[in-house]
């Protein structure tokens, strides 16, 4: 069975919002030492985790892709990577709807998505614990 192309790249761009990509960015934050990064990362990750618990048949992709959207734009603090990653986080919703997920699944993964990533800023706002250890070299 042939499958259609653009239903290929929607499953590609959802998969922005997958465990294995964001596991993929914390890594690569912690390569770097970026400590207060893959602290905000984590934490949000846990948060997630229990405000899903409440926010049942919610889009997770897209919950975490806009945690993922939101630190790592106020990561890299510029405009240009701010645009050019929300329009990719629209256009996980676009393929959402192209991959024909329930439209409030997708509704629930927004919400959920942004209450989680502005707990977890609270918290890592003023209090910015080590999670991660530096490895000396």
């Amino acid at each position: 069975m042939k499958k259609r192309w653009n239903i290929e790249i929607a499953r590609d761009i959802i998969a922005l919002g997958s465990i294995p990509f964001y596991i993929i960015v914390v890594v690569r934050a912690v390569i770097g030492k970026f400590s207060p990064f893959v602290n905000q990362l984590v934490i949000a990750l846990g948060v997630l985790i229990l405000l899903s618990l409440i926010v049942k048949h919610a889009d997770q992709h897209i919950a975490r892709g806009f945690v993922l959207f939101a630190f790592i734009s106020a990561y890299y603090k510029s405009t240009t990577f701010t645009v050019f990653s929300f329009i990719l986080w629209g256009c996980m919703i676009y393929s959402s709807r192209i991959l024909k997920t329930n439209p409030k699944r997708v509704f629930r993964g927004v919400i959920l998505g942004v209450v989680t990533a502005a707990i977890a800023y609270a918290i890592t706002m003023n209090y910015n614990p080590i999670i991660i250890p530096e490895i000396i070299i």
